[in-house]
This record gives structure tokens, sequence and C-alpha cells, in this order.
């Protein structure tokens, strides 16, 4: 079991209740769990899982959990950097190939505790894949509010999993504030993934860090993640947290935050000394520059303080990702590593790129990569960047070619 209390008042609340942020001062939620920090796997059925952790997630009933296997992903050494252990957490391993299942998971097994029928969110990227598959899931009815601009390649598998498709026109910061808006005028469970829209699902990406600090058998000294919203660097960091304070790790790895170049908000924010949302959105541009990294492209992180707190509080920084180096990195992921990423998350290695080549992880240093979604779920994108080169041949062609290209 779980308590419910305010972040900033401390005022205490009933877990039976359903709510999205403090009635008093309007803050986001945290919780405070009873049991003991766990140490094995809570049941068998949960070892290969991230329910292994189900005494630190906020459920109450555990028959209700809705899961699909999310979790547990693998922890690959790199064949890259070898003067550095570097390690990637491969996030394009769970059910929907996006980090975001975790989250996701957590938030739709609420929606049932709830009692809820249909659930809601902002989004036309990973969340909104994770949410509707999850709903489906539980049989639930599912609304996805999407951006004028999504294209159908990215939407598909949003019919796929029955969901009904609402497209907003508007920013991407007033789509997040309709969604909620209109969550909570039709009395519909919101599964937006930040914290104020939807405290319970901002648990899951506390279980990353368990995962890794299990597999690499402590906490590594750099863990790099590609950031939109803030929430999963966030949810990383308060897990560590969390390993710290049970006294399970000595020390606490640095944070690095991966942005696509030009979305300077949080990096600007956090040399400020920002602390209030409002002043946070009072840096967002008005015109996003265009990038191909599609998910992590928010002018305004909704999440944006919290992250802001782990890069400054673990010593960390964010750095920043050209569209070339994107490119470059996603081709290296695949080729040298086997993992096909798509864009947005190929930069968690040209942010590993540039904090080796600025010496900020030094040599012998132990870095975790989150490799945070798979190139499979945007082939429609993929099939305009990158050409494909082919050889044609028939039956009675020589092989000369193949020999040159092969260099045999």
């Amino acid at each position: 079991m779980y308590s419910l209390f305010c972040g900033r008042c401390r005022l205490a609340l009933s877990e039976d209740v359903y709510r999205t942020a403090c009635p008093t001062c309007g803050s986001a939620l945290d919780f405070r769990y009873d049991g003991p920090f766990p140490t094995v796997p809570a049941a068998p059925a949960a070892a290969l899982s991230m329910w292994r952790y189900q005494d630190c997630l906020p459920v109450c009933d555990g028959s209700k959990i809705i899961s699909l296997g999310e979790g547990w992903t693998p922890l690959v050494r790199a064949r890259l950097h070898p003067d550095c252990e570097l390690f990637y957490k491969n996030e394009t391993m769970n059910p929907t190939g996006s980090v975001k299942d975790r989250a996701l998971s957590v938030a739709i097994t609420k929606a049932v505790e709830f009692g809820f029928d249909t659930a809601l969110l902002y989004s036309d990227g990973s969340a909104a894949l994770s949410s509707a598959a999850y709903a489906a899931r539980a049989g639930l009815r599912h609304i996805t509010v999407v951006g004028h601009d999504a294209p159908d390649s990215r939407l598909l598998p949003l019919v796929t999993y029955g969901s009904l498709i609402v497209e907003y026109l508007g920013s991407r910061a007033d789509a997040l504030d309709w969604a909620h808006r209109a969550s909570r005028e039709l009395g519909i469970y919101e599964s937006t993934t930040y914290r104020r829209a939807n405290p319970y699902q901002a648990e899951g990406p506390r279980t990353i860090a368990w995962e890794i600090f299990e597999q690499v058998g402590g906490a590594p000294d750099w863990v790099v993640t590609p950031v939109g919203g803030g929430g999963t660097l966030a949810g990383i960091w308060r897990g560590f947290l969390e390993l710290g304070a049970h006294k399970r790790a000595e020390r606490l790895p640095r944070m690095a935050g991966v942005l696509p170049e030009g979305y300077t908000m949080l990096a600007e924010a956090m040399a400020r000394g920002v602390a209030d949302d409002d002043e946070l959105r009072a840096l967002a541009p008005s015109s996003p520059l265009p990038t191909i990294q599609v998910k992590t492209s928010m002018s305004y992180a909704p999440d944006g303080l919290e992250v802001i707190a782990a890069v400054r509080d673990s010593g960390g920084l964010f750095l920043a990702a050209s569209d070339h180096g994107v490119l470059e990195a996603q081709r290296q992921l695949g080729s040298v590593e086997g993992i096909f990423a798509e864009p947005s998350a190929a930069a968690v290695l040209v942010g590993v790129d540039e904090l080796i080549a600025r010496e900020a992880a030094r040599r012998g240093e132990r870095i975790v990569a989150v490799v945070t979604g798979s190139g499979f779920r945007e082939l429609g994108q993929q099939a305009e960047l990158v050409k494909v080169d082919r050889i044609p041949v028939q039956w009675d062609d020589e092989l000369a070619r193949i020999r040159e290209s092969l260099a045999l």
C-alpha cells in the first residue's frame, strides 16, 4: 500500500479518491510507500517485468494490474566507445516499442482501479500508442488528441488499437491544456504523461533506475536520456534517489538530458535558476524549430522543473543533438550495435559522444544510455529521410558488384 500527499504543502490525501493535483494548492502529488524497499521480485509472474517492484508502485489491487510484459528490458554492453563502459538500456524492447509503456501500464491500471471506462490523452507519439494499447488490454474506450500536423503513418496504429482520434487545431502546449480540461469536463480519465495530468503514471519510469541498479550491480557514473516533456529522466532520478534513501546505493549517477538542437528552454531555465512554471512557460518559443526528432521537440516541457532539478542536483548537464548527428547515430546504433532506434531515441548516442568529447565522462567511467523508442514505430518518417540503395541482379549475373561492395 501507499499513501498520497501534496508535494508542496504536504497535505495528506486519501488514496481511494481519484485526484491529479492537491485540492488546496494545486501542486503535483507525491507518494510514500509503506512496505520495505523491494529486494526480490514481488511474485514469480512479475519477475521479468517492471511489476517485480509492485510493492513500490501505486496500486491497491494486484489482481487489476494491466500489463503487457513491460520493463526488465535488456542492458546491452556497447561496442562503441571501448575506452569507457557504455551500456544501452534498450527500451525499444517494451511491448509497444517505447519507454512510455512503463508509465501507461501504471496509468491504465489506476483507471481500472478507480472504475473509469474511458481514457483520454494528448499525444501524437509514443505515449499515444502505449495508452491506446493498454486501454485496449483493459477493455476501456480510448480517445487520442493529436496535433493538426500529425502524419497518418504515425496514427495508423491508433486505428488498429481502436482509439478515437481527435485533431486539435492549435499549438502543442495549448493541446495539452485542452486535453486536461476536456477530460475533467467529460469525466474521463486522463492518461497524458506529465505529473500534473496524471501523477500515477509518473511512478512507472522509476523502475528504470532500479533495473539499471540490478543489472549493472550498482549505480553507473552517468545516465543519459533523451528529453522531451522531461518525465522519463525525472522519474529515473527519483528512482535513484530512493535507492540512496534506502541505503541500497552508496552513490548516485549524474544525469544528462539530450535535447534537439535549438530547443534551449530547459538549459536556459537551469542557467537562470528558474523555479516557477510560469517563468518556464515564458521561455517557450512561439515557433518551434523544425526537426526530425519529433518525439522530443517540445517547446514547453510540462515536467520541466523536475527534469531541471534532476540534472542540477545530480551534477549533470543538458546536451544538444543536431538532426544530422541523430541520423548518423541511428545508423551507428543499427549497423554496429544491432539496435534500431527512432531518431528521437538515437539522439542519446549523440549525447554520449558529446559527453566523452567534452571529457565530462572520464576514461573508465560507466555510462548507461537509455534508448527510449524503436525505429520500427517511425517507418513512415524513415521512408522520407533515408535513401535505400539496391544492387539489381538476375539469375545469370556475375557477382562482381557484390564482391566489390563487400571487398571480397
